[in-house]
């Protein structure tokens, strides 16, 4: 056997080694930081530092993916070899697959328009005085609330209309799949959004325990049968899937729950916008399978579905996008934005000018607040290193300058045509912040802890951190109100999930208008409901309207048996007062004379009777002298 001769390799061959092997360069990079961005560097010259290589990552991508890049790219530098890994089952990706032409390796010397036009820009030390902007006119009417009810701070979102859908296409596809109706109708399903807000509030870990003769709840069980109640759960659907053409379900990840979340997203867009207003991520939590499922690391609740949210600074959602991939933005498609820059640019279509938008470091880039001061609003967000414009970094002072300067140092660069600046500012760690409004003009001083010390101690602090700091938690006052009793009753359908997320983010709007209207009557902050219980009333609203009471029949036969029987010892537990709906409620109110006298349950009276009324199982007198039977249900 002959021993191979080793020899050079010729160019040509390289470059073909290259082109099949695994390393990835910044082309890539769904983040859109190609090398045609000058906000972008490049992957080799980044600056080291883990929280910004960690937050500039896709979230798109699972671990294992992100993982095997790093492998991979890592080992072609250390090696200094550039030739794909062989092993078992190992298929070399074509550069089509990559989504790389044949001659992606090489980079243009000519510069684009946008990094040419980027680099023409200087960044000195300088003041930068701006006047807050004035909304423009028409601004957003203030629609008229004084008169809602609960209900009605609800039904904005969930109106007949949508409840109509739902029942129509629910009661479509139970016959087309099993041949016969759900007979599903729009009280029963109010009824069902009811149950399942006071499940939500009360919380049992196992969905059955609410039938359960030990642990029943009599508002749940007596309204509607567990097994119902399960189909109905497990049968909604707010399409006919007949209906939908191979090409939309194909182009819309969403089209399952598309007309829901159209109904949503307009009502939520009809909310008056703030002029401070701030754009950050939302995740539905889901551990399911499903097509459009994303992994946040960080988050409350990493894997799920995730959404791009305009909130104001009270934590009202006033719009918002969920992620589905490359459709997301399709009017963004061929645009030189990056994944970051979009779901702002998109978010931000229904603005008017004069608003103020804060986001955090995934999204400030130096040229999405060019764009956004084209369209007459201001910005301010939190900078990535590698993001820093390619003419600043020069300018800018290094970590241990600052540092030694003392806590509270800052330093503002200024572009040279006065329409944004730099902010570096040291607290226990240097935070950059770019600005088109705000800079260090109007500092103040803030307390913040010394651990040297023990103490407070006062710390300077420039303009834009505060008002980054003031307006920039809306979407995360709006997560923190979600996880107040959420119902996220298990289940393997991600459009259920979704359909109880989206009474989640009604609810909590309603309550902010609800809340808001006690204030402007001048209630005390004590008698104004909190959220928990304003679900708990606002259910228990739904329940009583669109009840239909079931008898004993009625039940499945494993229920027979849960249904709490009389007492045989001990005094019979007190019947708690009705609500004034139940009570107003008079085709089911009956007397009834009993053997044993009881005391009356109407308010100031303090006679006994022997006259019961069955639907409220309370005692009241019926005499010619006393009629409190006929006073207490006119709720008088």
């Amino acid at each position: 056997m002959t021993r191979a001769t080793r020899r050079a390799l010729e160019d040509g061959q390289i470059l073909d080694l290259l082109q099949q092997s695994d390393f990835e360069d910044d082309e890539d990079d769904p983040f859109g930081g190609d090398d045609t961005d000058d906000e972008y560097l490049p992957r080799r010259t980044r600056v080291s530092d883990s929280s910004t290589s960690s937050e500039s990552e896709p979230e798109s991508q699972t671990p294992v993916l992100q993982r095997g890049r790093g492998r991979a790219q890592s080992r072609s530098l250390s090696l200094g070899r550039s030739f794909p890994r062989r092993g078992r089952g190992h298929t070399p990706r074509s550069s089509s697959a990559r989504g790389r032409s044949s001659n992606s390796g090489i980079q243009s010397s000519t510069p684009p328009d946008s990094e040419v036009q980027a680099n023409l820009f200087t960044w000195t030390a300088s003041n930068f005085p701006k006047n807050l902007p004035m909304l423009s006119e028409p601004s957003y009417l203030k629609p008229d609330r004084s008169h809602f009810s609960n209900v009605d701070f609800f039904t904005q979102y969930f109106d007949d209309e949508l409840i109509a859908l739902i029942v129509t296409k629910t009661n479509q596809t139970a016959v087309s799949k099993t041949g016969k109706s759900l007979l599903l109708t729009t009280d029963e399903l109010k009824l069902f959004i009811g149950l399942s807000v006071i499940m939500a509030c009360i919380g049992y870990p196992v969905l059955r325990m609410y039938w359960e003769i030990r642990w029943r709840i009599a508002i749940v069980a007596d309204n509607m049968s567990r097994n119902r109640f399960v189909n109905i759960r497990g049968s909604l659907k707010f399409v006919f899937d007949d209906d939908v053409t191979a090409e939309n379900k194909n182009f819309d990840k969403l089209w399952k729950v598309r007309p829901l979340l159209d109904k949503i997203t307009k009502a939520c867009s009809k909310e008056v916008k703030e002029q401070h207003i701030s754009i950050d991520e939302m995740m539905i939590p889901f551990s399911g399978s499903c097509g459009i499922r994303q992994y946040c690391p960080g988050k409350p609740n990493p894997v799920g579905l995730k959404a791009f949210v305009l909130a104001n600074s009270d934590g009202t959602v006033c719009d918002f996008v969920v992620y589905q991939g490359p459709n997301t933005y399709p009017e963004y498609n061929n645009t030189n934005f990056g994944q970051g820059e979009k779901p702002v640019l998109k978010l931000t279509e229904t603005l008017v000018p004069g608003h103020l938008v804060y986001f955090d470091r995934y999204f400030t880039t130096q040229k999405l607040v060019d764009e956004l001061k084209k369209r007459g609003i201001e910005s301010t967000g939190t900078l990535m290193k590698n993001r820093i414009p390619a003419t600043a970094r020069d300018e800018i002072e290094t970590d241990s300058s600052l540092k030694k300067k003392g806590r509270g140092s800052s330093q503002v660069l200024v572009r040279n045509d006065d329409n944004m600046a730099i902010t570096k500012w040291y607290d226990n760690k240097p935070v950059l912040l770019l600005s088109s409004i705000f800079a260090n003009e109007k500092s103040d001083v803030c307390r913040r802890y010394n651990k040297k010390e023990k103490k407070y101690v006062n710390v300077d602090r420039p303009e834009v951190i505060k008002m980054y700091n003031t307006h920039m938690g809306g979407v995360d006052l709006a997560d923190r109100m979600l996880a107040v009793c959420p119902a996220r009753s298990r289940t393997k359908k991600w459009t259920i999930r979704f359909f109880y997320h989206m009474i989640d983010l009604a609810l909590n709007n309603a309550w902010i208008h609800y809340k808001k209207l006690q204030e402007k009557k001048g209630r005390p902050k004590k008698e104004i409901l909190q959220l928990r219980f304003y679900k708990m009333e606002l259910a228990q609203t739904l329940i009583e309207v669109n009840t239909a009471p079931f008898e004993l029949s009625d039940l499945d036969e494993d229920e027979e048996n849960n249904v709490p029987g009389k007492r045989k010892r001990g005094r019979p537990a007190t019947a708690p007062i009705p609500s004034k709906l139940r009570r107003s409620q008079g085709s089911s109110h009956l007397p009834e004379v009993t053997n044993k006298q009881n005391r009356c349950r109407m308010p100031k009276c303090d006679k006994k009777s022997t006259v019961k009324c069955t639907y409220c199982d309370v005692f009241l007198c019926l005499t010619f002298k006393r009629n409190c039977f006929k006073l207490f249900h006119e709720c008088k």
